[in-house]
């Protein structure tokens, strides 16, 4: 009978059974000299959790951060639009409007998305220096700076992005190690009890704890909601 647990394991599923046979083996006098090891690996996998899981805290806030100097920047660029309409006796076709937003209109600007939004603003934001009108100085200085905060979380937010996607390695790495640990204990018991191939059963097969959700069982993504 194989105990090796699937490549796709997650950490808490690993945990729950890590602990379960340490229980086990520290109930049994002939065998509680085999859970030495166990604990040393209880320990490396809560490391990984809480890693895990602090990694997946700070990509959640990073993109929320990118959320929130979304919504500013949508204001910024809303605000210098409207001035510079204002300014141009309300056409489209008269500066300083014509020269910063041509046949754009600030919606279709806040539906761009971060990287294309702060690729528009710069553009917009030159333009803006070379007419240097002042009735859009104000303006122009908060979509810049709006600009700038948006850029900044943006890439707060890809390198949570890219340490969450990198979580996949160690786990995978203790799923090896359990597996290792577990053929290693199956001959130690066997040790103790020849051809007890129930005990050897009853110690390290793998038990579902009560109660546990399907999305507690995997760690594989690659979301916010659930990463590796």
């Amino acid at each position: 009978m194989s105990y090796a647990f699937p490549a796709s394991a997650s950490l808490d599923t690993l945990l729950d059974h890590v602990c379960g046979v340490i229980a086990v083996l520290e109930a049994t006098p002939e065998l509680a000299a085999l859970a030495g090891p166990w604990h040393k690996l209880r320990d490396g996998l809560l490391k990984a959790r809480q890693t895990r899981d602090e990694t997946r805290w700070t990509l959640l806030g990073a993109q929320r951060k990118v959320a929130v100097r979304d919504v500013a920047w949508d204001a910024a660029v809303g605000d210098l639009s409207g001035r510079a309409f204002l300014a141009a006796g309300k056409t489209d076709k008269e500066e300083p409007y014509a020269s910063l937003f041509g046949p754009l209109v600030a919606k279709e600007l806040r539906n761009l998305g971060p990287a294309r939004a702060t690729a528009a603003a710069e553009l917009i934001l030159a333009k803006g220096a070379a007419l240097a009108h002042p009735d859009l100085t104000k303006s122009l200085a908060t979509l810049k700076t709006a600009t700038a905060a948006l850029t900044s979380a943006a890439a707060e937010r890809d390198k949570a992005q890219e340490a969450a996607l990198l979580l996949d390695i160690p786990r995978a790495k203790q799923v090896t190690a359990v597996d290792a640990l577990t053929a290693t204990t199956e001959i130690g018991i066997l040790t103790k009890f020849p051809g007890r191939r129930d005990v050897v059963r009853a110690v390290l097969a793998q038990v579902q704890a009560a109660g546990k959700s399907k999305a507690q069982e995997a760690d594989v993504a690659t979301g916010p909601a659930a990463v590796g």
